[in-house]
């Protein structure tokens, strides 16, 4: 159901905390993307017609952007020219 962290050795629970917050400091691929061509989150909306709101939670990991549109995938991936699957965080699940 959920991680018993005061149940944990302090070795196992070091090793879970330090992965957490390594996933959670490395930027999104939409970001970097997105960042490289020099486009802000609101340039990004208005060129996808993505709402901003919605560009700012799949940057921050609060919405999976594996979980994603393929619509909305595909209003991004064409305003920053790039790939679909180049904005996806694990492609490797998919079939």
């Amino acid at each position: 159901m959920y991680k018993v962290y005061h149940e944990m050795d302090i070795t196992a629970f070091i090793e879970v905390m330090d992965k957490k917050i390594s996933e959670r400091s490395v930027s999104t691929n939409l970001k970097n993307i997105r960042e490289n061509r020099g486009i802000s989150q609101s340039e990004l909306a208005e060129m996808s017609g993505v709402k901003l709101h919605s560009i700012q939670l799949y940057e921050q990991r609060v919405n999976d952007i594996d979980k994603a549109q393929a619509q909305t995938l595909f209003k991004i991936s064409l305003a920053l020219g790039c790939k679909m699957e180049d904005l996806l965080e694990n492609p490797a699940v998919l079939p």
